[in-house]
């Protein structure tokens, strides 16, 4: 019977009146969908011709094979699980070194646990864990700049960014056990990031591939171009899917964009505003190049909106750091949107190049991305279920230490019985 049940699809164990709903939604969704796409799909080659400046081919070159290559990686999960009182959060970061795309016989593993309070908010409490996460991952980085000719790290150098400010100004208290650094505040966390990152950029031995990317500029500068009506509010990866073929890359400063990418991003979001739909569109580029220094002075420097001039602190070099930093889309597997790799500015042209003929080489033909960066992501990372365990074990060890019963159901009772977030 147990068996029969489960091969029912979940859709239609839910009331009728909501099947019903959720199918003409559906429905709907999937008109508006194909609407956009068949639009899209009639301004392919308009849209091609203002973004073919930026494409060329991958020049293929084997002289990575030789290179020493650290690829860094970190997973976190969170036990939040309020029937302790208590949230928890695991984390595990991990190295290994490649020659080339072989690996070779060094890897190493870190991990630990972050615990917070229940007063603590929920999306804090993750934000901290993330950063946490993020600052082994640089710290990792950074050790194996002598050791390595060059870094893989994944993800956008400054990804750790969004939602800084959110959670900067709260305690921490928290002492790092590697290095035996202490972190009075999460600023002090986000600080020593800033400086890890900067001083990778500086190396110009690292780059980053970003899985996840909703970068927007190239939707934006089609805005700036032709008006706000030619844009089609979809990421740089959807768009660069339409038209590019395997074996191209994207390069922002072939199309002119350069650094200020991220500015092209925040362009629709301005021009949608009433008050900037009649501007020049120089002055709304202005108007979101200004808000993204804002938004960096506001997450990555001490600034806090309450007093004080954000301008003072625009010119710190984590802000100029952040603003400085070079993007390609590299369409590496013809089936699969193409991946985003971020160079720092400091890295030589040829060796960007270089970089780009490794990834696009060593692309998993299942995910696109470099095959050495799939491997240590498996290696590091934590399992979902790994967080509900841990907290049983917590439990377990307890009951084990003969702590009473009653104790432990006053203790571990659950504020919702029925749901378990661990």
């Amino acid at each position: 019977m147990a068996e029969r049940e489960s091969q029912v699809p979940d859709f239609l164990k839910i009331p009728r009146p909501l099947q019903e709903k959720f199918y003409n939604a559906a429905e709907a969704e999937a008109e508006s969908l194909a609407k956009t796409i068949t639009e899209l799909s009639s301004y392919r080659e308009e849209m091609y011709g203002l973004v073919r400046s930026g494409i060329r081919s991958v020049e293929h070159n084997d002289a990575w094979s030789g290179l020493k290559i650290g690829v860094v990686d970190g997973s976190d999960i969170p036990a939040v699980n309020d029937r302790i009182g208590l949230r928890y959060g695991l984390y595990s970061v991990a190295y290994k070194l490649f020659r080339g795309r072989d690996p070779e016989d060094v890897e190493w593993f870190y991990g630990d646990l972050l615990r917070g309070s229940i007063a603590m908010m929920k999306e804090t409490f993750l934000k901290i864990l993330d950063l946490l996460t993020t600052y082994y991952e640089r710290y990792v980085a950074c050790s194996l700049l002598d050791e390595a000719d060059l870094i893989m790290i994944d993800g956008s150098f400054f990804g750790y960014r969004a939602g800084c400010s959110m959670v900067k100004q709260e305690e921490l208290n928290w002492r790092d056990s590697l290095t035996k650094n202490s972190f009075g505040t999460v600023y002090d966390l986000i600080s020593r990031i800033n400086e890890l990152t900067v001083k990778l950029l500086e190396s110009g031995k690292a780059f980053g591939v970003v899985k996840r990317v909703s970068t927007m500029a190239i939707d934006g500068y089609i805005c700036y171009k032709q008006g706000p009506m030619k844009g089609f509010a979809l990421s740089d990866r959807s768009i660069l899917n339409f038209f590019m073929k395997q074996g191209q890359v994207l390069d922002y400063d072939l199309l002119g964009l350069g650094s200020r990418f991220d500015a092209f991003s925040w362009y629709r979001k301005v021009l949608m505003e009433g008050a900037w739909r009649s501007k020049d569109p120089d002055q709304v580029l202005r108007e979101a190049e200004r808000r993204v220094v804002v938004q960096l002075v506001a997450d990555l420097t001490p600034f806090v909106r309450m007093g004080g001039s954000w301008s003072s602190y625009a010119n710190e070099p984590v802000v100029k750091a952040a603003r400085s930093t070079k993007r390609v889309f590299v369409k590496t597997v013809e089936d699969i949107p193409p991946t985003c790799v971020e160079f720092p500015p400091t890295m030589p042209e040829s060796m960007r190049d270089l970089v780009i003929s490794y990834v696009y080489q060593t692309a998993n033909p299942a995910t696109g991305l470099p095959l050495p960066l799939d491997l240590v992501d498996n290696l590091v990372s934590l399992p979902r279920g790994i967080g509900r365990e841990f907290v049983n074990e917590v439990e377990a060890e307890l009951l084990r230490r003969g702590i009473s019963k009653e104790s432990l159901l006053a203790i571990f009772s659950r504020y919702n019985p029925q749901k378990d977030e661990g």
